[in-house]
Protein backbone atom coordinates (compact mmCIF):
# COMPACT_ATOMS: atom_id res chain seq x y z
CA UNK A 1 0.00 0.00 0.00
CA UNK A 2 2.76 2.28 1.33
CA UNK A 3 4.59 1.28 -1.95
CA UNK A 4 1.89 2.18 -4.18
CA UNK A 5 1.17 5.48 -2.86
CA UNK A 6 4.99 6.38 -3.43
CA UNK A 7 5.18 4.86 -6.72
CA UNK A 8 1.86 7.01 -7.31
CA UNK A 9 3.55 10.25 -5.78
CA UNK A 10 6.43 9.71 -7.98
CA UNK A 11 5.07 9.66 -11.06
CA UNK A 12 2.50 12.05 -10.79
CA UNK A 13 3.68 14.86 -8.18
CA UNK A 14 7.53 14.46 -8.37
CA UNK A 15 7.85 17.69 -6.18
CA UNK A 16 5.50 16.36 -3.46
CA UNK A 17 7.79 12.71 -3.44
CA UNK A 18 11.11 14.90 -3.71
CA UNK A 19 10.30 17.01 -0.54
CA UNK A 20 8.53 14.21 1.28
CA UNK A 21 5.86 16.79 2.25
CA UNK A 22 3.07 14.51 2.51
CA UNK A 23 4.64 12.11 5.02
CA UNK A 24 6.14 15.11 6.75
CA UNK A 25 3.01 16.65 7.22
CA UNK A 26 1.54 13.41 8.57
CA UNK A 27 4.66 13.06 10.88
CA UNK A 28 3.60 16.53 12.04
CA UNK A 29 0.49 16.07 13.17
CA UNK A 30 1.69 13.11 15.44
CA UNK A 31 4.58 15.24 16.54
CA UNK A 32 1.57 18.06 17.33
CA UNK A 33 -0.36 15.85 19.64
CA UNK A 34 2.88 14.60 21.25
CA UNK A 35 3.56 18.44 21.76
CA UNK A 36 -0.33 18.69 23.26
CA UNK A 37 0.36 16.09 25.42
CA UNK A 38 3.77 17.49 26.79
CA UNK A 39 2.58 20.42 27.48
CA UNK A 40 -0.42 19.41 29.39
CA UNK A 41 1.40 16.58 31.58
CA UNK A 42 4.41 18.66 32.21
CA UNK A 43 2.77 21.29 33.57
CA UNK A 44 3.41 23.66 37.07
CA UNK A 45 0.40 23.59 38.32
CA UNK A 46 0.40 20.14 41.12
CA UNK A 47 -1.09 21.14 44.58
CA UNK A 48 2.55 20.56 46.21
CA UNK A 49 4.51 23.57 46.55
CA UNK A 50 6.76 22.44 49.22
CA UNK A 51 9.53 22.36 46.82
CA UNK A 52 8.47 24.75 44.07
CA UNK A 53 10.81 27.37 42.95
CA UNK A 54 10.05 31.15 42.85
CA UNK A 55 10.48 30.57 38.80
CA UNK A 56 7.39 29.51 38.35
CA UNK A 57 7.46 27.55 34.76
CA UNK A 58 10.73 25.18 35.30
CA UNK A 59 8.24 22.32 33.55
CA UNK A 60 6.91 24.12 31.15
CA UNK A 61 10.26 25.91 29.18
CA UNK A 62 11.88 22.16 30.15
CA UNK A 63 9.02 20.61 28.12
CA UNK A 64 9.12 23.25 25.39
CA UNK A 65 12.90 22.50 24.80
CA UNK A 66 12.69 18.81 24.97
CA UNK A 67 9.94 19.14 21.90
CA UNK A 68 12.10 21.86 20.24
CA UNK A 69 15.13 18.96 20.14
CA UNK A 70 12.72 16.39 19.30
CA UNK A 71 11.68 18.46 16.03
CA UNK A 72 15.16 18.97 15.35
CA UNK A 73 15.97 15.09 15.09
CA UNK A 74 12.64 15.15 13.17
CA UNK A 75 13.88 18.00 10.62
CA UNK A 76 17.15 16.28 10.43
CA UNK A 77 16.26 12.67 9.35
CA UNK A 78 14.38 14.21 6.72
CA UNK A 79 17.00 16.83 5.61
CA UNK A 80 18.71 13.39 5.09
CA UNK A 81 16.00 12.07 2.98
CA UNK A 82 15.42 14.87 1.40
CA UNK A 83 18.97 15.38 0.24
CA UNK A 84 19.21 11.60 -1.48
CA UNK A 85 17.70 12.38 -4.30
CA UNK A 86 18.89 15.66 -5.66
CA UNK A 87 16.94 16.50 -8.77
CA UNK A 88 19.78 19.03 -9.44
CA UNK A 89 22.75 16.75 -9.59
CA UNK A 90 20.77 14.20 -11.86
CA UNK A 91 19.04 14.16 -14.91
CA UNK A 92 15.63 14.75 -13.33
CA UNK A 93 12.92 17.27 -15.46
CA UNK A 94 12.64 20.84 -14.03
CA UNK A 95 10.34 23.21 -14.67
CA UNK A 96 10.43 26.92 -14.50
CA UNK A 97 8.94 27.29 -11.29
CA UNK A 98 9.98 24.45 -9.76
CA UNK A 99 12.87 25.25 -7.17
CA UNK A 100 10.79 28.11 -6.49
CA UNK A 101 7.42 25.42 -5.37
CA UNK A 102 10.55 23.55 -3.97
CA UNK A 103 11.23 26.23 -1.34
CA UNK A 104 7.70 26.89 -0.59
CA UNK A 105 6.99 22.86 0.23
CA UNK A 106 9.58 23.35 2.57
CA UNK A 107 8.90 26.58 3.96
CA UNK A 108 5.24 24.82 4.78
CA UNK A 109 6.81 21.95 6.33
CA UNK A 110 9.65 23.53 8.40
CA UNK A 111 6.38 26.45 9.85
CA UNK A 112 4.14 23.72 10.23
CA UNK A 113 6.68 21.95 12.78
CA UNK A 114 7.69 25.28 14.54
CA UNK A 115 3.96 25.83 15.49
CA UNK A 116 4.01 22.85 18.22
CA UNK A 117 5.42 25.55 20.28
CA UNK A 118 2.08 27.01 20.13
CA UNK A 119 0.67 23.58 20.74
CA UNK A 120 2.90 23.01 24.26
CA UNK A 121 1.53 26.41 25.44
CA UNK A 122 -2.14 25.13 23.99
CA UNK A 123 -1.97 21.55 26.38
CA UNK A 124 -0.16 24.20 29.22
CA UNK A 125 -3.40 26.05 29.39
CA UNK A 126 -5.27 23.16 29.09
CA UNK A 127 -3.94 21.84 32.03
CA UNK A 128 -4.65 24.81 33.92
CA UNK A 129 -8.29 24.84 33.30
CA UNK A 130 -8.49 21.71 35.18
CA UNK A 131 -6.87 22.29 38.13
CA UNK A 132 -9.34 23.49 39.74
CA UNK A 133 -13.68 24.52 38.92
CA UNK A 134 -14.00 27.94 38.40
CA UNK A 135 -15.85 28.45 41.40
CA UNK A 136 -13.05 26.86 44.16
CA UNK A 137 -10.08 28.68 42.14
CA UNK A 138 -11.90 32.35 42.40
CA UNK A 139 -12.38 31.59 46.26
CA UNK A 140 -8.73 30.37 47.05
CA UNK A 141 -7.24 33.36 44.96
CA UNK A 142 -9.05 35.52 46.66
CA UNK A 143 -8.03 33.94 50.04
CA UNK A 144 -4.54 33.79 48.82
CA UNK A 145 -4.43 37.59 47.84
CA UNK A 146 -6.17 38.44 51.11
CA UNK A 147 -4.10 36.55 53.29
CA UNK A 148 -1.01 37.55 52.00
CA UNK A 149 -2.01 41.18 52.63
CA UNK A 150 -2.78 41.01 55.84
CA UNK A 151 0.91 39.12 56.72
CA UNK A 152 2.89 42.35 54.50
CA UNK A 153 4.77 44.59 57.34
CA UNK A 154 7.48 46.24 56.20
CA UNK A 155 8.21 49.74 54.57
CA UNK A 156 8.24 48.93 50.74
CA UNK A 157 4.63 47.13 50.84
CA UNK A 158 2.74 50.19 52.17
CA UNK A 159 1.12 52.68 49.94
CA UNK A 160 2.02 56.14 49.77
CA UNK A 161 -0.60 58.64 49.35
CA UNK A 162 -1.15 62.14 49.35
CA UNK A 163 0.94 63.12 46.43
CA UNK A 164 -0.17 66.90 45.67
CA UNK A 165 0.78 69.12 43.09
CA UNK A 166 2.74 72.13 44.57
CA UNK A 167 0.50 75.20 45.79
CA UNK A 168 2.88 77.74 44.24
CA UNK A 169 3.35 75.94 41.02
CA UNK A 170 -0.52 74.85 40.15
CA UNK A 171 0.75 73.65 36.44
CA UNK A 172 3.48 71.84 37.66
CA UNK A 173 4.75 68.60 36.93
CA UNK A 174 6.30 68.37 40.29
CA UNK A 175 4.79 66.87 43.20
CA UNK A 176 5.58 66.77 46.67
CA UNK A 177 4.71 63.11 48.73
CA UNK A 178 4.35 62.50 52.49
CA UNK A 179 4.50 59.46 53.92
CA UNK A 180 3.94 60.20 57.65
CA UNK A 181 -0.02 59.18 57.71
CA UNK A 182 -1.93 57.34 55.68
CA UNK A 183 -6.07 58.29 54.78
CA UNK A 184 -8.44 55.88 53.86
CA UNK A 185 -12.25 56.74 54.25
CA UNK A 186 -11.64 59.90 55.45
CA UNK A 187 -9.83 58.51 59.02
CA UNK A 188 -6.26 59.37 59.33
CA UNK A 189 -3.51 56.25 60.29
CA UNK A 190 -0.45 55.87 60.72
CA UNK A 191 1.91 55.60 57.45
CA UNK A 192 2.68 51.99 59.42
CA UNK A 193 -0.93 51.06 59.99
CA UNK A 194 -1.34 47.59 58.24
CA UNK A 195 -4.24 49.30 56.39
CA UNK A 196 -1.72 50.98 54.38
CA UNK A 197 -0.36 47.47 53.07
CA UNK A 198 -0.38 47.29 49.45
CA UNK A 199 0.90 44.39 46.96
CA UNK A 200 2.35 45.94 44.11
CA UNK A 201 3.09 43.50 42.04
CA UNK A 202 0.16 43.07 39.76
CA UNK A 203 -1.74 39.53 41.01
CA UNK A 204 -4.64 39.56 37.59
CA UNK A 205 -3.19 40.59 34.03
CA UNK A 206 -5.59 42.62 32.99
CA UNK A 207 -8.18 42.53 36.13
CA UNK A 208 -8.99 45.61 39.03
CA UNK A 209 -9.28 42.59 41.15
CA UNK A 210 -6.13 43.09 43.34
CA UNK A 211 -7.65 46.94 44.10
CA UNK A 212 -10.81 44.96 44.90
CA UNK A 213 -9.53 42.54 47.36
CA UNK A 214 -6.86 44.98 48.72
CA UNK A 215 -9.82 47.75 49.57
CA UNK A 216 -11.87 44.78 51.04
CA UNK A 217 -8.62 44.34 53.61
CA UNK A 218 -8.66 47.42 54.40
CA UNK A 219 -12.45 47.45 55.12
CA UNK A 220 -11.87 45.27 57.56
CA UNK A 221 -8.97 47.27 59.72
CA UNK A 222 -11.16 49.71 58.42
CA UNK A 223 -14.92 48.54 60.72
CA UNK A 224 -12.29 46.60 63.25
CA UNK A 225 -13.99 43.55 61.99
CA UNK A 226 -12.00 41.24 63.48
CA UNK A 227 -14.17 38.10 63.00
CA UNK A 228 -13.71 38.19 59.64
CA UNK A 229 -10.05 39.27 59.86
CA UNK A 230 -10.34 35.72 61.91
CA UNK A 231 -12.11 33.82 59.34
CA UNK A 232 -9.89 35.22 56.58
CA UNK A 233 -6.42 34.17 58.30
CA UNK A 234 -8.28 30.59 59.55
CA UNK A 235 -8.97 29.96 55.77
CA UNK A 236 -5.36 31.59 54.65
CA UNK A 237 -3.34 28.97 57.08
CA UNK A 238 -5.38 26.34 56.29
CA UNK A 239 -4.64 26.62 52.85
CA UNK A 240 -1.49 26.78 53.27
CA UNK A 241 -1.55 23.39 54.46
CA UNK A 242 -3.53 22.08 52.05
CA UNK A 243 -0.25 23.33 49.54
CA UNK A 244 2.36 22.17 51.96
CA UNK A 245 3.82 25.30 52.74
CA UNK A 246 5.14 26.49 55.72
CA UNK A 247 4.47 29.12 58.57
CA UNK A 248 5.21 29.11 62.45
CA UNK A 249 2.53 32.17 62.65
CA UNK A 250 -1.39 31.07 63.42
CA UNK A 251 -4.21 33.47 64.05
CA UNK A 252 -3.94 33.56 67.60
CA UNK A 253 -0.34 34.82 67.34
CA UNK A 254 -1.03 36.92 64.55
CA UNK A 255 -3.94 38.96 66.93
CA UNK A 256 -1.34 39.09 70.02
CA UNK A 257 0.95 40.88 67.64
CA UNK A 258 -0.24 42.98 64.80
CA UNK A 259 -3.97 43.21 65.83
CA UNK A 260 -3.24 46.68 67.80
CA UNK A 261 -6.67 48.89 67.48
CA UNK A 262 -7.13 51.53 66.66
CA UNK A 263 -4.18 52.49 64.44
CA UNK A 264 -2.95 48.86 63.82
CA UNK A 265 0.79 49.82 63.73
CA UNK A 266 2.98 46.95 64.67
CA UNK A 267 6.99 46.70 65.07
CA UNK A 268 6.91 42.73 64.58
CA UNK A 269 8.21 41.41 61.12
CA UNK A 270 7.01 38.73 59.01
CA UNK A 271 9.66 37.15 56.48
CA UNK A 272 8.36 35.72 53.56
CA UNK A 273 10.99 32.16 53.10
CA UNK A 274 10.68 32.20 49.00
CA UNK A 275 12.84 35.38 49.16
CA UNK A 276 10.27 38.13 48.03
CA UNK A 277 10.73 40.05 51.78
CA UNK A 278 10.88 43.49 51.23
CA UNK A 279 13.22 44.77 53.78
CA UNK A 280 15.01 43.33 56.99
CA UNK A 281 13.68 42.81 60.06
CA UNK A 282 15.00 44.96 62.94
CA UNK A 283 18.07 43.40 64.72
CA UNK A 284 16.49 43.25 68.39
CA UNK A 285 13.06 41.60 66.82
CA UNK A 286 15.57 39.32 64.53
CA UNK A 287 17.60 38.02 67.46
CA UNK A 288 14.38 36.93 70.06
CA UNK A 289 11.87 35.55 67.57
CA UNK A 290 11.31 35.15 63.63
CA UNK A 291 8.04 34.71 62.15
CA UNK A 292 7.89 33.46 58.52
CA UNK A 293 5.66 32.39 56.11
CA UNK A 294 5.98 30.94 52.41
CA UNK A 295 3.03 33.58 51.41
CA UNK A 296 4.25 34.90 47.46
CA UNK A 297 4.62 31.19 46.40
CA UNK A 298 1.08 30.40 47.11
CA UNK A 299 -0.25 33.63 45.87
CA UNK A 300 2.15 33.66 42.63
CA UNK A 301 0.16 30.14 41.84
CA UNK A 302 -2.91 30.78 42.03
CA UNK A 303 -2.08 33.97 40.14
CA UNK A 304 0.00 32.19 37.25
CA UNK A 305 -3.34 29.61 37.31
CA UNK A 306 -5.65 32.47 36.13
CA UNK A 307 -3.37 34.14 33.60
CA UNK A 308 -3.01 30.71 32.08
CA UNK A 309 -6.57 29.89 31.85
CA UNK A 310 -6.84 33.39 30.15
CA UNK A 311 -3.72 33.91 27.82
CA UNK A 312 -3.62 34.09 24.60
CA UNK A 313 -1.90 31.13 23.16
CA UNK A 314 -1.02 33.01 19.51
CA UNK A 315 1.24 35.73 20.04
CA UNK A 316 2.07 37.75 16.62
CA UNK A 317 5.73 38.59 18.22
CA UNK A 318 6.19 34.94 18.93
CA UNK A 319 4.44 33.95 15.85
CA UNK A 320 6.75 36.01 13.24
CA UNK A 321 9.92 34.94 15.07
CA UNK A 322 9.18 31.14 14.30
CA UNK A 323 7.71 31.74 10.80
CA UNK A 324 11.19 33.95 10.28
CA UNK A 325 13.12 30.72 11.81
CA UNK A 326 11.25 28.52 9.05
CA UNK A 327 11.90 30.68 6.65
CA UNK A 328 16.21 31.30 7.17
CA UNK A 329 16.42 27.12 7.70
CA UNK A 330 13.99 27.19 4.13
CA UNK A 331 16.92 29.14 2.40
CA UNK A 332 19.53 27.50 4.14
CA UNK A 333 18.08 24.30 2.73
CA UNK A 334 17.41 25.60 -0.56
CA UNK A 335 21.27 26.70 -0.83
CA UNK A 336 22.36 23.74 0.13
CA UNK A 337 20.24 22.11 -2.23
CA UNK A 338 21.48 23.99 -5.48
CA UNK A 339 25.14 23.95 -4.50
CA UNK A 340 28.17 22.64 -3.79
CA UNK A 341 29.12 21.81 -0.40
CA UNK A 342 31.89 24.39 -1.27
CA UNK A 343 29.67 26.83 -2.23
CA UNK A 344 27.39 26.53 0.09
CA UNK A 345 29.64 26.63 3.11
CA UNK A 346 31.50 30.02 1.81
CA UNK A 347 27.67 31.16 1.00
CA UNK A 348 26.86 30.87 4.97
CA UNK A 349 30.18 32.27 6.15
CA UNK A 350 29.84 35.25 3.98
CA UNK A 351 26.27 36.21 5.48
CA UNK A 352 27.85 35.73 9.27
CA UNK A 353 30.59 37.69 8.71
CA UNK A 354 28.22 40.86 6.79
CA UNK A 355 25.96 40.38 9.77
CA UNK A 356 29.00 40.64 12.31
CA UNK A 357 29.86 43.65 10.47
CA UNK A 358 26.89 45.18 9.78
CA UNK A 359 25.65 44.87 13.53
CA UNK A 360 29.31 46.43 14.89
CA UNK A 361 28.57 49.53 12.63
CA UNK A 362 25.50 49.89 15.00
CA UNK A 363 27.60 50.68 17.99
CA UNK A 364 30.44 52.46 16.46
CA UNK A 365 29.93 56.07 16.99
CA UNK A 366 27.10 56.21 19.80
CA UNK A 367 25.23 58.12 18.13
CA UNK A 368 21.89 56.74 16.93
CA UNK A 369 21.73 59.20 14.21
CA UNK A 370 25.39 58.42 12.05
CA UNK A 371 25.43 54.90 13.30
CA UNK A 372 21.84 53.71 11.41
CA UNK A 373 22.53 56.08 8.48
CA UNK A 374 26.07 54.04 7.76
CA UNK A 375 24.24 50.64 8.68
CA UNK A 376 21.87 51.75 5.86
CA UNK A 377 24.72 52.76 3.36
CA UNK A 378 26.33 49.40 4.03
CA UNK A 379 23.37 47.16 4.03
CA UNK A 380 22.50 48.76 0.18
CA UNK A 381 26.22 48.81 -0.99
CA UNK A 382 26.81 45.13 -0.02
CA UNK A 383 23.60 44.72 -1.68
CA UNK A 384 24.53 46.48 -4.93
CA UNK A 385 28.05 44.61 -4.99
CA UNK A 386 26.15 40.94 -4.45
CA UNK A 387 23.97 41.92 -7.36
CA UNK A 388 27.03 43.33 -9.52
CA UNK A 389 28.51 39.87 -9.31
CA UNK A 390 25.41 37.64 -10.30
CA UNK A 391 25.19 39.39 -13.58
CA UNK A 392 28.46 40.62 -14.34
CA UNK A 393 30.16 37.68 -13.41
CA UNK A 394 27.96 35.26 -14.74
CA UNK A 395 30.63 33.38 -16.78
CA UNK A 396 32.41 32.77 -13.50
CA UNK A 397 29.61 30.06 -12.62
CA UNK A 398 31.36 29.48 -8.54
CA UNK A 399 31.71 33.09 -8.08
CA UNK A 400 28.36 34.29 -9.44
CA UNK A 401 26.31 30.68 -7.38
CA UNK A 402 28.12 32.14 -4.26
CA UNK A 403 26.77 35.46 -4.77
CA UNK A 404 23.21 34.31 -5.64
CA UNK A 405 23.47 31.72 -2.50
CA UNK A 406 24.21 35.27 -0.66
CA UNK A 407 21.44 36.86 -1.71
CA UNK A 408 18.93 33.57 -1.02
CA UNK A 409 20.27 33.39 2.61
CA UNK A 410 20.38 37.35 2.95
CA UNK A 411 17.33 39.14 1.01
CA UNK A 412 14.39 37.73 3.80
CA UNK A 413 16.06 40.53 6.11
CA UNK A 414 17.42 43.14 4.08
CA UNK A 415 14.08 45.05 3.69
CA UNK A 416 13.23 44.16 7.56
CA UNK A 417 16.46 45.46 8.46
CA UNK A 418 16.44 48.71 6.46
CA UNK A 419 12.74 49.65 7.95
CA UNK A 420 13.49 49.21 11.24
CA UNK A 421 16.78 51.73 10.54
CA UNK A 422 14.42 54.19 9.05
CA UNK A 423 11.83 53.98 11.36
CA UNK A 424 14.53 54.87 14.13
CA UNK A 425 16.60 57.60 12.34
CA UNK A 426 12.77 59.13 11.92
CA UNK A 427 11.99 59.02 15.73
CA UNK A 428 15.78 60.60 16.41
CA UNK A 429 15.32 63.16 13.89
CA UNK A 430 11.80 63.98 15.48
CA UNK A 431 12.82 64.07 18.92
CA UNK A 432 15.75 66.50 18.23
CA UNK A 433 13.74 68.80 16.37
CA UNK A 434 11.18 68.37 18.71
CA UNK A 435 13.74 68.45 21.96
CA UNK A 436 11.59 65.86 23.70
CA UNK A 437 14.46 64.07 26.00
CA UNK A 438 11.95 60.67 26.39
CA UNK A 439 9.21 59.50 25.02
CA UNK A 440 6.90 57.21 27.00
CA UNK A 441 4.18 56.03 24.77
CA UNK A 442 4.17 56.22 20.82
CA UNK A 443 1.07 56.26 18.40
CA UNK A 444 2.65 53.74 16.50
CA UNK A 445 4.53 51.79 18.78
CA UNK A 446 8.01 49.91 17.97
CA UNK A 447 6.42 46.98 17.80
CA UNK A 448 3.40 47.68 15.84
CA UNK A 449 5.59 48.64 13.28
CA UNK A 450 7.94 45.86 13.37
CA UNK A 451 5.31 43.46 12.75
CA UNK A 452 3.72 45.00 9.95
CA UNK A 453 7.25 46.02 8.66
CA UNK A 454 7.84 42.04 9.06
CA UNK A 455 4.14 41.31 7.15
CA UNK A 456 5.20 43.58 4.68
CA UNK A 457 8.61 41.66 4.14
CA UNK A 458 7.47 38.65 4.34
CA UNK A 459 5.36 39.44 0.84
CA UNK A 460 8.16 40.98 -0.67
CA UNK A 461 10.42 38.01 -0.26
CA UNK A 462 8.32 35.58 -1.81
CA UNK A 463 8.45 37.64 -4.63
CA UNK A 464 12.00 38.66 -4.91
CA UNK A 465 13.02 34.77 -4.34
CA UNK A 466 10.80 34.01 -7.40
CA UNK A 467 13.04 35.77 -9.19
CA UNK A 468 16.15 34.49 -8.03
CA UNK A 469 15.22 30.54 -7.35
CA UNK A 470 14.03 30.60 -10.98
CA UNK A 471 17.36 32.40 -12.04
CA UNK A 472 19.04 30.03 -10.16
CA UNK A 473 16.94 27.11 -12.00
CA UNK A 474 17.98 28.55 -15.16
CA UNK A 475 21.80 28.58 -14.98
CA UNK A 476 22.20 24.41 -13.95
CA UNK A 477 21.37 24.43 -17.46
CA UNK A 478 18.69 21.09 -15.87
CA UNK A 479 16.77 19.34 -18.38
CA UNK A 480 13.56 20.72 -19.29
CA UNK A 481 15.35 23.92 -20.17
Amino acid sequence: MFKKIDTALLLRFPLLWNTKLPYMILIGLLFHVLAFLTGFWFQDFGKDLHNKDFYFYTNRDLATVGIGIIGCIIVLVWFMFYIRHNAFKSFYPKKTNDLFKEWLFVLIMLSFFTMAFFTVKYGGRYAAMNVFSQEELKKNAEIAYKGRLLLLNDGNSKEIQQVVPQKDQPDSMTYTANNDVFEYKGRLFPWKSMIANHDFEIYYSGSDLDSLYTDQVRMLYYKSDSVQIKKTLDEYFSLLKEHHLKTNISTSLWFKYFYNEPSFVSEVYIDDRSGYAAADPSDEFYDTKQFYVDSYILKDYYGKIINSRKSKIFDDEQLLVLVYLALSLSTVIIAFRVSTLQQWVISLITVLLLVVLNAGLLGLTGDYFTDFKNFLIALFAELLIFLLLVFVAKNRKNLSAIALNVLVLGFPFVFLCSAAAFYKVFIDLRDRELEIPYRQLEFYSHNSFLRDAAIVNFMIIFIVLLFLLRLIRNRKALPGN
